[in-house]
């Protein structure tokens, strides 16, 4: 491709290297929540071969959004706690915590039951070892009815971006999978959320906002797509990359470049098939998406990359987008 000097541009993005990742699964447990704790655990290999693959030092727990019982309020829950890298047949162990006791309380308070797990009674006590310093915190709330505990949302959102200390806010995350906006999903919204479909998860919302973390519906069909993602996502990396400018869509060429490329100085230093990268390395042209064929494909609404499928950049990757500006 051949570009004007004054309109290209290049912009650099980095994929996280490996992570050391602390996952904490916040899930409700009252009585209308059995279906959706049976498909959590069936699609949980899903979300570990995502972490595995991406070669994370991970730690996975799950609490319950009960505060009122004190066997759980906040404590981990199974008689494997801390689920990690070593452990045997982490789907098993995950399907059997997260299929959790049902709570008589009619209050699910995920917010405060988070706030409690991180608490340093806790953290020195039952969750002992879980959490670590140097680790990123990434917490995955799943309920259908909204939060119920007493602080604002934003209070909650403070504590989480405060809990690595002044300059950290971006180690640590809420996603949720909750009932969407406005009024929930999977039920008449003119009537009182009985249990079935899912009311609006608006406090989980609103934190999952100010932290960065990710919204997915509880009431899709397939958790299978969720969970993947989310694993994608605890593990640092990223399926879409923001451009610093509108592009001339037409023009856009994507490379994505590795610590194991070789160096370069000019084309003719590559191999065939490679590209010599604005960083000097012989990075791999990526191509764009036709159908179910190819990488990439670009999103125009959000001014973004994404890689819809089953290519992802790896883990310490840098992708340069180049481009022609619009004029």
């Amino acid at each position: 491709m051949r570009f004007t000097p004054s309109l290209l541009q290049v912009d650099t993005f980095e994929q996280a290297k490996l992570p050391v990742v602390d996952i904490l699964w916040a899930v409700d447990n009252s009585g209308s929540m059995l279906e959706e704790q049976q498909k959590l655990g069936d699609k949980f290999d899903l979300f570990m071969d995502a972490l595995q693959d991406s070669g994370a030092d991970f730690h996975i727990g799950v609490i319950s959004t009960d505060t009122e019982d004190p066997t759980q309020s906040g404590k981990l829950q199974g008689t494997v706690k801390i689920i990690d890298s070593r452990t045997a047949d982490p789907k098993a162990v995950f399907a059997a915590n997260v299929r959790l006791p049902l709570t008589e309380s009619r209050t699910e308070r995920g917010l405060d039951a988070v706030a409690l797990a991180l608490s340093p009674e806790l953290a020195a006590g039952a969750n002992q070892g879980f959490f670590r310093q140097d680790a990123a915190l990434f917490v995955i709330v799943v309920s259908d009815e909204d939060d119920h505990s007493i602080g604002l949302p934003r209070y909650y959102g403070r504590l989480l971006e405060h809990h690595k200390g002044a300059g950290n806010e971006n180690r640590v995350n809420l996603s949720a999978i909750v009932g969407d906006r406005p009024c929930g999903c999977g039920r008449d919204c003119s009537e009182p959320f009985l249990g079935v479909g899912a009311e609006a998860g608006e406090r989980y919302l609103q934190v999952q906002e100010a932290t960065g973390g990710y919204f997915h519906s509880i009431c899709e069909p397939d958790y299978g797509p969720i969970v993947a993602d989310l694993g994608i996502n605890a593990a640092g990396l990223h399926r879409k990359f923001y451009l610093t400018t509108p592009p001339q869509p037409a023009t856009i060429e994507v490379l994505v470049v590795t610590d194991a490329d070789p160096t370069c100085e000019r084309a003719t230093d590559c191999a065939a098939g490679s590209v010599c990268s604005a960083s000097h390395r012989c990075g791999h042209k990526l191509s764009r998406m036709e159908g179910d064929q190819g990488d990439w494909i670009y999103e125009q609404g959000q001014n973004a990359i994404f890689f819809p499928g089953g290519y992802l950049p790896p883990a310490g990757a840098t992708l340069e987008v180049a481009y022609w500006r619009m004029p």
